[in-house]
């Protein structure tokens, strides 16, 4: 990985244990949502962005796993 995504993993996991110890010390239910809601938020930017990853890899696998590689025919009958 690039800067740029150790960045944003090591942003997200700040963020998310900065709101789970902010979520434990908070008393309102309105703020209590919020901050839940947060949490929510930065878990799916950081699964979009491992998913944003993976599937390139995944649908190249699929796509050359499936096939046959082309041999033209001359070749086959020279041997």
């Amino acid at each position: 990985m690039n800067t740029i995504d150790h960045t944003v993993h090591k942003f997200g996991a700040l963020l998310l244990t900065t709101l789970g110890l902010l979520s434990l010390r908070i008393e309102g239910k309105r703020l209590k949502h919020t901050v839940s809601y947060l949490i929510v938020l930065v878990l799916g930017v950081l699964l979009a962005v491992a998913i944003l990853h993976l599937l390139p890899n995944a649908i190249a696998g699929f796509i050359y796993g499936t096939h046959q590689p082309y041999i033209p025919k001359k070749i086959l009958r020279a041997e």
